[in-house]
């Protein structure tokens, strides 16, 4: 038995399994262009209605106030410059994931409780239904949070610098 034991392995050695890198297909142009182009656009909106609440502050508290969120004055000021930040974000693609979930969460509240207050989202007398500009802002946000900012973005050259360094 220890003869056995001692005597060295006759198998072979296993060989290592090559690594394979892909490209990410929103890294390639058009994914990129593309998600560039919706990054521009959701920025471009964020920053108008970040900029409504922070330079009308008075509208944005009232606003807030008929609500069930606590503290309008305060909600009203953090929502406002979230919005700013997220927009800038947005714009570079620096933190787009983060900035994809505030975006889903600022517009998912829009819904929940000022659009969609009395869980109805349809009116009488108009056609379709409230918040349709809200729900597309979620839906973007949580593309954001799933795929990321693509290749024209900060995010894509840190990642890069990463890749290239290991």
């Amino acid at each position: 038995r220890e003869a056995a034991l001692a005597a060295p392995d006759a198998r072979p050695e296993p060989t290592p399994e090559p690594v394979v890198v892909t490209r990410r297909t929103t890294d390639r142009f058009l994914g990129a262009f593309s998600l560039f182009l919706v990054r521009l656009v959701v920025a471009a909106i964020m920053a108008v209605h970040g900029l409504a609440f922070v330079t009308d502050p008075v509208a944005a508290q009232e606003l807030f106030a008929t609500t069930i969120i606590p503290e309008p004055a305060l909600m009203a000021t953090i929502t406002g410059f979230a919005s700013l930040a997220i927009a800038e974000a947005l714009d570079f693609g620096l933190l787009t994931r983060v900035a994809g979930l505030g975006v889903l969460l600022i517009a998912g509240g829009a819904l929940a409780f000022v659009l969609w207050g009395n869980w109805s989202p349809f009116v009488a007398g108009r056609a379709g239904f409230v918040g349709e500009l809200e729900l597309l802002l979620a839906v973007v946000g949580l593309l954001f949070l799933c795929v990321g900012g693509g290749g024209f973005s900060l995010d894509r050259s840190f990642r890069k610098s990463r890749e290239s360094s290991n």
